[in-house]
């Protein structure tokens, strides 16, 4: 099968919106389809090769890239919809020169466009449209149209979303499912020494954004000198606001780490956290605007990175985390009960118990959650449900 994703994003860039697009295409075409991926681009200064962007991202050459510069739109909605009127005319020409079965896309209305110029369109959605006029009118448009194969989302907390806030959404349409993340085919290799020798190793990965969860770090880490703290990945501006914060000296900030380098650090861990607030907005959302609070329909990365690599893992006992974890596979605490993750690395101190949930993570993640299982499912899910209404 030939497939286009459509993707608006930087490459490359530090986001979790482009790792994931990157990943998937690797799936897709690691399981024997023809991809090219489509990237609407705002950096229109980007002087990195192909090669380039697929080393930074750790993944193989085994798909087409192309990029797509695209109008910034700023923040003005003006600029907005101006930046995606102008994207009608490259999208199409780039599509009637690939002709292929299956348009994928994370922006929606590049997903319209592509259903308008007459191509089967599965679209993905990481979160709530509906707080955006333009994306949410196009996705009404994108919907009705006979070219709709359905929609991919992350929970099955969005899910439900979707179909209250669009009742004529035909439920057997939205398929769930969770992110993922690469198996681990060496967990020997790369490994660093982190921190004391003979003291727990504890880190965090991912942003540094409010709710994330370093706010947890912050409460605990001055109660726990006898453990060390790892900090991995933010912007710069947040790991210097973190820092007039969080002074003791159990914990460091390692900064961003590129993904052929992460396998070093999760080797390292003995127990990884997933701290998730219950109000997590990501960079530069607007905090009071309730819709962005993605913590409801989240599915983060480092979950799976963490599963794969058969990490003791303590996370915030939250609907959407539970979603994938169980007591089973991690130990679940309220996100603001400090003394509950006190108590909770208390208890993989003992390394017993860190082997015991860390096997049985990475046992569900092997058999539900990696990429290639992701992209499989999808699209065998996805064209099931469009013969079966074809009937």
């Amino acid at each position: 099968m030939k497939i286009v994703y459509l993707a608006k994003t930087s490459l490359p860039s530090r986001t979790a919106n482009s790792l994931h697009v990157m990943k998937m295409c690797q799936a897709f075409a690691k399981n024997g389809h023809e991809v090219w991926l489509c990237v609407l681009n705002e950096n229109s200064c980007n002087d990195y090769s192909d090669e380039e962007i697929f080393s930074y991202y750790a993944v193989d050459n085994v798909f087409h890239l192309l990029q797509v510069p695209v109008f910034p739109d700023q923040g003005s909605k003006f600029r907005f919809l101006l930046s995606h009127l102008r994207l009608i005319p490259s999208i199409v020409k780039k599509l009637r020169g690939i002709q292929p079965d299956i348009v994928y896309g994370r922006d929606i209305f590049s997903c319209y466009i592509a259903a308008c110029a007459g191509e089967m369109v599965v679209a993905e959605s990481h979160f709530p449209l509906w707080s955006g006029k333009v994306a949410s009118l196009a996705f009404n448009r994108l919907v009705k149209s006979t070219k709709f194969l359905g929609l991919v989302v992350i929970s099955e907390a969005l899910k439900k979303a979707y179909l209250q806030y669009y009742p004529n959404l035909d439920p057997r349409s939205v398929l769930v499912a969770h992110d993922g993340a690469d198996a681990v085919e060496n967990c020997e290799i790369n490994n660093l020494d982190l921190g004391r020798q003979g003291y727990l190793q504890v880190g965090y990965i991912g942003h540094l954004y409010k709710g994330k969860g370093v706010e947890v770090i912050a409460e605990i880490a001055p109660r726990m000198p006898e453990i060390d703290f790892h900090i991995i990945g933010g912007l710069e501006s947040d790991i210097e606001l973190w820092k007039k914060r969080i002074k003791e000296s159990n914990v460091v900030f390692h900064g961003f780490v590129q993904q052929q380098n992460l396998p070093g650090y999760l080797n390292a861990l003995d127990v990884c956290l997933l701290p998730n607030q219950k109000k997590v907005f990501a960079y530069g959302a607007d905090s009071n605007n309730k819709e962005k609070n993605i913590s409801l329909f989240t599915s983060p990365l480092k979950m799976f990175e963490y599963m794969a690599y058969g990490k003791a893992i303590i996370a915030s006992d939250l609907p959407v985390l539970k979603e994938v974890l169980t007591d089973d596979v991690a130990i679940l605490v309220q996100p603001e009960d400090y003394t509950g993750w006190i108590a909770a690395i208390n208890e993989f101190r003992d390394a017993g118990e860190r082997k015991k949930k860390g096997t049985m993570a990475q046992q569900l993640f092997l058999s539900e959650y990696t990429w290639t299982i992701r992209a499989d499912s999808v699209l065998k899910n996805i064209t099931e449900h469009h013969e079966m209404v074809r009937k």
